[in-house]
């Protein structure tokens, strides 16, 4: 690995001392690097080719005391290594000074030696930028070439990182977290001829597609290229129905959302109100404190966060060098464990998880997901894989399933555009691409916002349709920080009428 280069660092480390006192003192040490590559393609055109590297290294001290002090450099040397700790130490020294919060839990940690590397099939450089730019351009005009209306733009982009952490007790663990990701951008526009008037203006509607990695893989496995080219084909479709789509009027209707949508429920508005480290404006805590044991959602409904191998949001070491544990946040119904840093875990009355993650080495850790997933026992079985999947499809299956009364309204939500969450209260707003009336012939409908209280949600799934779909990925910010996030839950989740989840509404 590229982080075997930096042993005269570590080697320093190991000998440091207080540059003021000659004693021991503790760190955490994060040393990073990282590749990264961006293509950007825009209706058959280049529009950006860009490389990019950092190597960097985080000097986290905490003393005695248990006060604490940070500093961090884009260069990596012995010289540089001693010239972080001296500041590190000294800001934890005048920490005391501003009656600064204390924290010696990560001086129980227990020593670590570790090496995780992911193998890539395709890494970074199997392919030259030409052969990239190439592929990328073939995918692009094979969905704008679908209709003369469509407006596309994809987007690839690649990471090769790796990291290295040492601690005062000897720990010193590497691993790598690569990845990568094609994304498209489908705008659909209706011609002057389609309008209703001669002077309204023409209709829009933009939908996406993508599909995450952790190589090159994205764009050469013919699975892969296969997988993407239908879910772009699907979004391209429905952005140009969307051009003819009435809006669907507000109320509370019984609900299917996909897998993407379920991903954004479960991480924007329920994971986060897990993490220890803000349990104080938290439906999920009380005084700080997790409130292990409340009812929160079906029993036959469970949460997991965790890594896995494969993902594009894998990491199987903590920023302070400990294992990432796979968490049950909540088990059956009943809410389990929360996603606990070293540095708040104590305090919420949880156990450490290993959920510490950092966007890069100039932060420090933060409770943070990974691959967050809805799981439903006894899901009804699909055989179909998700992107063959149509309302047609999702209707007959109800109906066989005798889960869709004569007359009853159900709509179909596909497809998370982001929204807004308030965690202390359980609010949430969602947007989703498109809104079908499942019926024997369909009804197409514009996006409309999709709100309530995360809890009465989670009480009111009832069922799940198909197999775990896990590839639901994004970017998860939270206090200035952006880490890769991905997750899921069955291809489909049903949710029954609540009057505190609504669609639509101005």
């Amino acid at each position: 690995m590229r982080v075997d280069h930096y042993d005269p660092v570590v080697d320093f480390f190991k000998k440091s001392k207080n540059p003021g006192t000659g004693q021991t003192v503790y760190y955490i040490s994060r040393l990073q690097n990282r590749k990264d590559l961006t293509v950007h393609i825009n209706n058959g055109k280049t529009e950006e080719i860009s490389t990019g590297t950092l190597e960097g290294m985080g000097v986290q001290v905490i003393d005695s005391k248990g006060y604490m002090g940070f500093a961090a450099s884009d260069r990596i040397s012995p010289g540089i290594a001693a010239e972080l700790l001296e500041k590190a130490v000294f800001l934890a020294e005048q920490s005391r000074f501003y009656n600064s919060e204390t924290n010696l839990e990560a001086l129980k940690l227990t020593p670590a030696h570790q090496q995780v590397e992911i193998p890539q099939k395709y890494p970074y450089g199997a392919l030259s930028l030409s052969e990239i730019e190439a592929k990328l351009k073939d995918l692009n005009s094979e969905i704008a070439s679908l209709d003369s209306r469509l407006s596309v733009r994809t987007l690839l982009r690649l990471t090769d990182e790796e990291w290295r952490i040492v601690r005062a007790d000897g720990t010193d663990v590497k691993f790598n977290t690569p990845r990568s990701f094609v994304y498209y951008s489908i705008t659909a526009k209706s011609g002057p001829e389609s309008s209703p008037k001669q002077d309204s203006p023409p209709q829009t509607a933009t939908t996406y597609a993508n599909l995450p990695g952790i190589d090159l893989g994205v764009i050469i496995e013919s699975s892969n290229l296969n997988r993407l080219r239908n879910r772009a084909k699907k979004a391209a479709l429905l952005s140009l129905n969307l051009l003819k789509a009435k809006t669907i009027p507000s109320g509370h209707y019984k609900l299917v959302i996909d897998y993407a949508l379920a991903k954004g429920l479960a991480h924007e508005a329920f994971g986060h109100a897990a993490e220890t480290d803000s349990l104080e404006s938290s439906i999920l805590g009380e005084n700080g404190r997790f409130k292990k044991g409340m009812i929160v959602a079906n029993p036959r409904l469970s949460i997991i966060d965790g890594p896995m191998a494969g993902d594009y949001a894998y990491q199987p070491i903590s920023a302070v060098g400990t294992e990432r544990k796979t968490v049950t946040i909540v088990d059956h119904g009943r809410l389990n464990a929360g996603l606990a840093d070293i540095f708040s875990a104590a305090r919420a009355g949880v156990p450490p998880s290993g959920a510490e993650r950092v966007e890069n080495c100039f932060h420090l850790p933060i409770a943070r997901m990974s691959n967050i997933r809805i799981q439903f026992d006894d899901p009804i079985p699909l055989e179909q894989e998700f992107e063959s999947v149509t309302p047609e499809d999702l209707y007959r299956i109800l109906k066989t399933n005798h889960l869709i009364e004569p007359g009853e309204k159900v709509l179909y939500l596909t497809g998370f555009q982001g929204g807004q969450v308030n965690p202390a209260f359980g609010d949430f707003v969602f947007h989703c691409s498109g809104i079908y009336s499942l019926e024997e012939e369909p009804v197409l409908y514009k996006p409309a916002i999709f709100s309530g209280k995360v809890l009465s949600v989670l009480q009111s799934v009832s069922n799940a349709i198909g197999t775990l779909q896990l590839d639901a990925m994004g970017t998860c910010g939270k206090m200035g920080q952006g880490v890769p996030s991905c997750g899921g839950s069955h291809y489909f989740l049903i949710i029954e009428p609540n009057p505190e989840v609504l669609i639509g509404g101005e």
